[in-house]
């Protein structure tokens, strides 16, 4: 195709390249000299310098034969003159970018029908890799209200290795998520049928409802409950600074618990040690040991030691040794922080209750001044 494009500045030198790449001709209009020299050198497009606005200008580019006219100027009067002429000139597809969406009815009024707001394509990406870091790329389509995005398959998700037939009858897939293609694992594309098996390490590419968007995302990322770790949750669920985190948070904090076992006698930490993690005892006992050797209390299966030091940053305050054969479960920092922090809110309320127990713990009334935060902060 024969494609005349408005500006040469970045986004125009990009599109430019793109379709010189693809086999279209190309010719840009730009004011600035340099620009037209460097688009001629580098990307191989004709170039036109003068002022895109300009009826002579327009015709010196072959707008009268061009079968798309893009605008990418930097200022939307600009665009908006640029559309009125082609229009007026020639028969050409004409898309504009539109920079700012008070333009969009004068733009309609003149007939450009393909406008690409930058703002809101800027927006929905940013939002949407802030509210779903799974989510490798992604498009918003219909103004908005639907979203094209990717998503690698998980070895572990429920979803690996199920065709996409099996996996829109599934229960939690939303019905109004739609796959259109899938990136296998040496980068290939292809449109899926009911029989493409959504392998693991590949890509998806699908389009939903922005509101699903969320629904949508954590049916994709799902991972079984291995049997081991329901014990874990059990115990998990009991202590009180993780409350506010959600089962599938949960379910994460679980599955990056390192098990292990422990003959009678073992010292699972001592007094000042750094704390990088806390531990729940599925089976057996932990007695804790104070200064001189002296009995702190004693953790049986289900309860939990060694939080205080996690959370706060301190050293261990006490020593802990097994009285018993024990199975354990270890709760590491990396882990922990990375899901609390992902939720600010989870974060605040994580806060106030440490702050509660710490309080309760030394016998004093909560202090009415503001805390620190996790981890130090």
């Amino acid at each position: 195709m024969k494609i005349v494009i408005a500006g040469g500045g970045r986004v125009g030198s990009v599109l430019a390249a793109r379709l010189v790449a693809e086999q279209h001709t190309v010719t840009v209009i730009e004011r600035d000299s340099a620009t037209c020299t460097r688009i001629f050198e580098e990307v191989g497009a004709v170039t036109v310098c003068g002022d895109a606005t300009n009826p002579r200008t327009l015709d010196a580019a072959g707008i009268a034969t061009a079968d798309v006219a893009a605008g990418v100027l930097a200022r939307d009067p600009e665009n908006l003159a640029f559309a009125m002429l082609v229009r007026s000139m020639s028969s050409a597809r004409v898309m504009v970018r539109m920079l700012d969406t008070s333009y969009r009815e004068a733009y309609r009024l003149s007939g450009v029908k393909e406008l690409v707001a930058e703002a809101e394509v800027v927006v929905a990406k940013m939002s949407t890799a802030i509210d779903f870091p799974q989510v490798e790329g992604s498009l918003p389509l219909a103004g908005g209200d639907a979203l094209l995005f990717e998503l690698a398959i998980n070895p572990r998700a429920l979803v690996a290795g199920k065709t996409v037939a099996q996996v829109r009858t599934m229960e939690g897939f939303p019905r109004d998520s739609l796959f259109i293609g899938v990136v296998d694992l040496e980068g290939k594309t292809m449109v899926p049928d009911g029989s493409t098996v959504l392998r693991a390490g590949s890509t998806v590419i699908l389009v939903s409802r922005r509101e699903q968007l969320g629904q949508a995302v954590k049916f994709l990322t799902a991972e079984p409950v291995h049997a081991s770790l329901t014990p874990l949750m059990q115990a998990l669920r009991k202590v009180d600074f993780l409350a506010p985190l959600s089962d599938e948070e949960l379910t994460v904090v679980a599955r990056g618990a390192e098990f292990l076992q422990r003959p009678a006698g073992s010292e699972i930490f001592k007094k000042g040690d750094a704390g990088e993690g806390f531990f729940v005892v599925l089976a057996g006992e932990v007695k804790m040991m104070g200064d001189g050797g002296q009995l702190v209390g004693t953790v049986g299966p289900g309860g939990f030691f060694g939080e205080l030091a996690l959370l706060t940053g301190e050293p261990r305050m006490a020593t802990s040794v097994t009285t018993h054969v024990c199975e354990l479960a270890v709760v590491g920092r990396d882990d922990f922080r990375t899901v609390v922090m992902a939720n600010p809110s989870v974060a605040l309320e994580m806060s106030r209750i440490l702050g509660q127990r710490l309080s309760r713990a030394q016998g004093v009334p909560p202090p009415s001044v503001k805390r620190k935060g996790l981890f130090g902060r």
